[in-house]
């Protein structure tokens, strides 16, 4: 299986967004936009140690989904943030997206040609949703993905904002440029009964912490429209037991 947000959570989900976004009003001058998406970029991207044979003997999700069939099947993704619902399909994100959804920003070309394309739609808040597509391959032992081809943020009509929704199209937006140029593989653990479990690595295999969650569980459901299976759970504050 492959995640773009590998890129997507952790980018939108996993990281907070930065100061300087969070104190920024109206829209940020090009050089307060380079300095956040280098902030971001250092955090996510920082290297840990190399493990060794991190591209052996890992377990091929994609495999089990494709012979239950990639077009009745999807996957799940369930971690802290909520729901996301992931699709190897070579359709464009516009044909999943239930009615009423409004476009708020777009990145890259829904025409762009992918190897072996997935899609991911994943709340970022109760109001706005983000779908993307990316190329991946299967490099040994493990999953790659080089980029994202094309991106959209989604509101959902009848969400009820919150004040931490303003910052969310600038995240959008930083997220994906801090996302270029970077190479995220994945080695997964599990089985199709137990569901997976994924561990990011950079491409010659040092671990990228900040891209794990230890909540996570990822299994194969039969396909239905993407809004019954995407969720947002609210983050706990800080010091805040969960719930």
């Amino acid at each position: 299986m492959r995640k773009p947000v590998r890129l997507i959570a952790a980018l939108f989900l996993l990281a907070a967004p930065p100061a300087m976004a969070q104190e920024t009003t109206g829209f940020p001058s090009l050089e307060d936009m380079q300095r956040m998406v280098a902030q971001m970029r250092e955090r996510m991207y920082a290297p840990g140690a190399v493990l060794p044979g991190w591209n052996r003997g890992g377990a091929n999700p994609d495999a089990e989904l494709r012979r239950a069939g990639a077009d009745r099947f999807y996957y799940r993704l369930s971690k802290t943030g909520g729901d996301a619902v992931v699709i190897l399909t070579s359709r464009s994100l516009a044909s999943f997206v239930p009615e009423g959804w409004r476009v708020v920003d777009t990145y890259g070309d829904s025409s762009a040609a992918a190897e072996n394309p997935v899609l991911q739609f994943e709340a970022m808040s109760a109001r706005y949703v983000v779908g993307l597509r990316a190329a991946s391959t299967r490099r040994d032992d493990v999953d790659c993905i080089d980029g994202i081809t094309n991106a959209v943020l989604y509101e959902r009509p009848d969400a009820t904002a919150t004040a931490e929704d303003d910052v969310l199209p600038l995240l959008f937006r930083l997220s994906l440029l801090a996302t270029e140029g970077q190479t995220v593989c994945t080695r997964y653990e599990g089985n199709r009964e137990a569901g997976w479990r994924g561990r990011a690595f950079t491409s010659d295999g040092h671990a990228l912490p900040e891209f794990d969650d230890a909540d996570e569980r990822i299994t194969i459901v039969p396909a239905v429209p993407i809004d019954r299976l995407i969720t947002f759970r609210p983050r706990p504050a800080e010091g805040a037991p969960a719930t």
